[in-house]
């Protein structure tokens, strides 16, 4: 089957070196392609001191998200940690794990997330572990005594330590085509593998805006982390320059729908079935939205009703993306 045809990438944008003689010099200058890390940097660069991430652990800016995931990269390629490479990723929801999966990514690297509480354990792991050729894993300490493959494991402290001001990302030649992440799929008969999503995937994605329409000025929830839930959900906010809420893990729709009032979020992707609950009870809520997107299932007539009715100026988006 031939590859659909995506949007052309865009021109690439150099990255500042560090001063001679600094440990964060990459070995040459690097060019960012089309890429999901490349799209963030551009953000960074253009609006240094806007909101990226806030979640429990900590409020991140694009320039602190950027510059911590340029210092973890380092010490993934440290670790070994080479162009198309698989690093396993177990985190909770949080801004420490955004920056893990970013550092991934600038380390030249495809994350394989594994939600705490949801990643295969013995076996099954280890089968995982060795078909998507993981070459490192990034954890917390809570996570620690699960990990007893023979596999290089970084463990990752209760908070994002702040970087170096120095910290540029590695010297990297990730293409546009190559692997971001990696997701897992398992067979009723078979031994989990997965399946390579590439950058181009995302960017292009993100770029047609019909699945996540995100603006720079959104407030973006994510309720789940990439492994429950979607890489897009994750990225596009960042790549738009929009700041993304992550949502602390176990929520209930009614919690959710306390969060999206509270925190004032313009866009929020929920699955099916948290939309029904929150239904029950009314959406007025939600009415500070300005797109709801809707995965999983379709709405009813009855629901998508009730949506008009009660969100007349929300956008709404039922889609089941990447």
């Amino acid at each position: 089957m031939p590859a659909p045809t995506l949007p052309a990438p865009s021109a690439p944008v150099p990255v500042a070196t560090a001063p001679p003689g600094s440990p964060y010099a990459p070995q040459a200058t690097a060019l960012l392609a089309d890429t999901v890390h490349g799209t963030v940097a551009r953000q960074a660069a253009a609006f240094p001191h806007r909101t990226a991430v806030r979640a429990h652990d900590a409020t991140l800016t694009y320039t602190a998200l950027d510059r911590r995931a340029n210092h973890l990269a380092h010490r993934l390629r440290a670790l070994g940690v080479r162009e198309g490479d698989t690093v396993a990723v177990c985190l909770e929801p949080s801004a420490r794990q955004v920056t893990a999966l970013l550092a991934v990514l600038k380390a030249g690297g495809a994350y394989l997330a594994l939600g705490p509480g949801e990643h295969p354990r013995g076996g099954d792991r280890a089968a995982l572990l060795r078909n998507t050729g993981a070459r490192a894993v990034v954890t917390q300490e809570l996570f620690a005594g699960d990990w007893n493959e023979t596999i290089p494991t970084l463990l990752l402290g209760p908070t994002t330590v702040p970087a170096p001001l120095g910290a540029v990302p590695p010297a990297t030649g990730v293409p546009a085509h190559g692997p971001a992440y990696v997701l897992p799929v398992t067979g009723p008969a078979s031994a989990p593998w997965g399946v390579c999503v590439p950058h181009k995937a995302l960017t292009a994605l993100a770029e047609d805006a019909r699945f996540l329409p995100v603006r720079p000025g959104d407030v973006a929830l994510s309720a789940y982390g990439p492994d429950g839930g979607s890489a897009l959900g994750l990225w596009a906010p960042l790549m738009a320059g929009a700041q993304l809420l992550i949502a602390p893990r176990g929520l209930g729709p009614r919690e959710l729908a306390t969060l999206i009032r509270e925190e004032r979020v313009t866009v929020a992707r929920l699955g099916a079935p948290a939309f029904r609950e929150m239904a029950g009870e009314g959406l007025a809520a939600l009415k500070g939205l300005r797109c709801l997107v809707v995965t999983t299932a379709s709405l009813s007539s009855e629901e998508l009703s009730l949506v008009r009715r009660e969100l007349p100026r929300t956008l709404l988006v039922e889609t089941v993306t990447l």
